[in-house]
């Protein structure tokens, strides 16, 4: 799946920080196991090209999982974190990516 398999139409963040130049995604997602995993990434990557096209120039966008309830590795959550941001910097694009977990 690729960045025009999803047609994303207008996009909101769930907030923009007008101070920090930073919009915010909020995720609930279910992150057990590869295939989910990895689907996730997908997703999310995606979301983030598609969100700065249409953010204010120079814009970094934040990224917030919600994992709680889920048992999840340290090392599947850094593998995501790595995924993430260096796929969205190969594109210029700066993304902060944080998990809430129990």
């Amino acid at each position: 799946m690729e960045e025009a398999d999803f047609n994303w139409g207008i996009v909101t963040p769930e907030a923009y920080d007008d101070v920090n130049n930073e919009a915010l995604h909020v995720l609930n997602v279910y992150f057990i196991g590869e295939a989910n995993r990895n689907r996730v990434v997908k997703f999310v990557c995606a979301r983030i090209l598609q969100f700065h096209k249409h953010l204010p120039h120079g814009s970094s966008q934040r990224v917030r999982f919600d994992l709680r309830g889920q048992r999840v590795s340290k090392k599947h959550l850094e593998l995501t974190r790595e995924t993430i941001v260096n796929k969205s910097a190969n594109r210029g694009v700066q993304v902060l990516i944080e998990f809430l977990t129990n």
